[in-house]
């Protein structure tokens, strides 16, 4: 009997863990949150409506030019907050329209029936894809390591649900791409990942990496498939639709990096935003002394390419070099959160595959009976930089409102701690991985 209780109870564990994940994240489905956006712009899709809101520009300004309000009425309060009301929802969408497109069989039901399948199929990704990151590190049967690995990203795991969005479904359309063989089949997964959002657009350098060429042939003719999909359904307003979220989205972030720059917002070009363009976040920069120096959006832009640079370069030497596969796919994680124009907390369960390789190098081998502290002791010695990497994450899982206060956590955010220590753990990835 025990030793079936041995066996079984890292198993049970596992799975008390992810009820207990699944039970409190799905007890909040009927809040809004990032769903509530795309359950909104998918209706609208559905009823040929602007996905993205822009119309309440439109009818902002038709009411000042017919002459039914003017420039003083603003500040009527019962005006203003009916005309906040309509500009907050301007942009609250920012995915290309297929997503939305992709969404309509579930947003014809009630907001907090779909909200809640949503969830639910995110939340069974996220299983899939802890299960896909313990075959690519031969630890599939080590369930206990896989609770471990949940633990230490459970802040941005928890932050993910609390919004219910979408990335546990993009992490899994990456591993599955890189997990199947057929060249096809990993394309299309790719290519829809990144129609939903571009940052798993990295991942094309793994299959370069990998000599699969043709991956990436099948990736940008998928896409392309993708794109005109919601064609077949109203093809002049998809091509509307498709214009607006390059001209609202994609061409604002290539002409300025302050797009959504704000005190959440944790990327390489937020933070850059934050520390030196006076307008990115005009709620938060006086509060904390920003912008420290004040200049123009070309000198920001070049300090962000030669940083990006100096980041990148040294991640594509090492591959050149001959490095492991776990750090080649920790590098594309790592990138798609620096590198990305909006990376939220959320955002950060990326992490959970650089956050497992490095653990992988700490834990025992598949078959080892449990490491005593002496040999425990020489493994974190051994491995000092998975240990520092292992460390940040802890000290991440507890920097947060429910031990520092709103006040001191509002102030790590503001100036980009998680940009910071997702740096530092980039840097332990380049040690703890020796050179083949």
């Amino acid at each position: 009997m025990w030793i079936d209780l041995k066996k079984s109870g890292p198993i049970l564990a596992f799975f008390l863990f992810l009820a207990f994940l699944y039970a409190n994240g799905f007890s909040r489905t009927d809040q809004s949150s990032d769903f509530s956006d795309y359950y909104e712009a998918s209706r609208n899709f559905k009823l040929g409506k602007d996905i993205y809101s822009l119309d309440a520009f439109s009818e902002v300004i038709q009411e000042f030019e017919s002459g039914k309000l003017n420039i003083n009425q603003i500040f009527d309060p019962e005006v203003f907050f009916r005309i906040r009301a309509k500009m907050e929802n301007v942009g609250s969408y920012i995915y290309p329209p297929t997503f939305a497109f992709l969404l309509i069989p579930i947003s014809v039901l009630p907001f907090e029936v779909a909200s809640g399948i949503f969830f639910t199929i995110n939340f069974i990704a996220l299983i899939v894809s802890l299960v896909l990151i313990g075959k690519l590190l031969g630890r599939e049967k080590s369930f206990l390591f896989l609770s471990a690995v949940l633990l230490l990203s459970l802040r941005f795991v928890e932050n993910h649900q609390n919004n219910n969005q979408v990335g546990f479904l993009l992490l899994l359309l990456i591993l599955l791409s890189i997990s199947i063989k057929k060249d096809w089949l990993s394309g299309l997964i790719l290519s829809l990942a990144i129609v939903i959002k571009l940052t798993p657009a990295a991942f094309l350098f793994y299959f370069l990496y990998k000599k699969r060429p043709m991956v990436i042939l099948y990736t940008v003719i998928f896409a392309l498939g993708w794109v005109a999909l919601p064609a077949l359904y109203n093809p002049e307003f998809t091509w509307k639709m498709n214009q607006t979220w390059y001209d609202l989205v994609l061409d604002k972030y290539l002409k300025s990096p302050a797009l959504r720059a704000w005190k959440n917002n944790q990327s390489l070009n937020s933070t850059l935003s934050k520390y030196f363009l006076s307008y990115s976040d005009l709620l938060n920069q006086g509060r904390f002394g920003m912008p420290f120096i004040i200049l123009n959006i070309d000198q920001v832009k070049i300090i962000s390419g030669l940083l990006s640079l100096g980041i990148a370069g040294p991640y594509l030497y090492k591959v050149y070099k001959g490095a492991s596969e776990g750090f080649v796919l920790s590098g594309l994680f790592f990138f798609s959160i620096i590198f990305s124009g909006i990376s939220w907390i959320h955002a950060f369960v990326f992490l959970l595959f650089p956050t497992a390789f490095a653990l992988s190098k700490l834990w025992p081998d598949q078959g080892e009976p449990p490491l005593i502290w002496e040999k425990w002791k020489t493994k974190l010695l051994d491995y000092r930089s998975a240990t520092v990497f292992i460390s940040i994450s802890i000290l991440v899982l507890l920097l947060n409102r429910s031990f520092i206060g709103n006040a001191a956590e509002e102030a790590l955010l503001m100036f980009s701690f998680l940009l910071y220590t997702s740096l530092i753990q980039y840097v332990c990835i380049f040690y703890s991985d020796p050179a083949k």
